[in-house]
């Protein structure tokens, strides 16, 4: 069988270039007008939900500052040991900040920003700066339960001073 004109519609090139010049420039008007659209969408807020405040359970707080605890007196063995933890902590401190943000904590968010800043100045070799980590770690439980009490905001307050006072003095300043 033989090819015949009307099988190949675009058996002429200049019909085909012609063809294929449209087709891309309607691509390109299509592309310009999304481009003259898009800025116009970015500047309107778009309502999303709101996320529920669903609040960390506070026995899962406690145990993670446990376990904080635990790792802690096992890590005092070694300076090695006390390095790695250092390191580890700090993780530990994200995760409880993140807590105490969602559930709305202050005081125990400012204990954990010291513990943080702590683990991040102080010298595994340094039997003084390991001290102030364990009393800092000490000090999460109180502040957790100064968050629960309402009674007790105050005293959370003076343990904060008090916490931020032996930070500064034990440890050194980062340049």
């Amino acid at each position: 069988m033989a090819n015949r004109d009307d099988d190949l519609p675009y058996l002429d090139p200049l019909q085909a270039l012609a063809a294929a010049q449209s087709g891309s420039s309607r691509a390109e008007r299509l592309d310009s007008i999304r481009a003259q659209i898009a800025p116009r969408d970015a500047g309107v807020p778009v309502a999303t939900p709101a996320p529920a405040h669903v609040p960390h359970d506070p026995a899962a707080i406690a145990a993670r500052i446990d376990l904080m605890r635990a790792r802690f007196g096992k890590a005092r063995g070694d300076v090695v040991s006390a390095l790695l933890f250092l390191g580890d902590a700090q993780r530990d401190c994200d995760a409880l900040s993140e807590a105490c943000t969602t559930n709305r904590w202050v005081l125990m968010a400012n204990g954990v920003a010291i513990l943080s800043d702590a683990l991040r100045r102080a010298l595994p070799s340094e039997p003084k700066h390991l001290d102030l980590i364990g009393l800092l770690i000490d000090a999460l439980y109180a502040l957790r339960r100064a968050e629960t009490r309402p009674d007790m905001g105050r005293t959370g307050n003076d343990l904060l001073r008090g916490l931020k006072l032996a930070a500064n003095r034990e440890l050194p300043t980062l340049a």
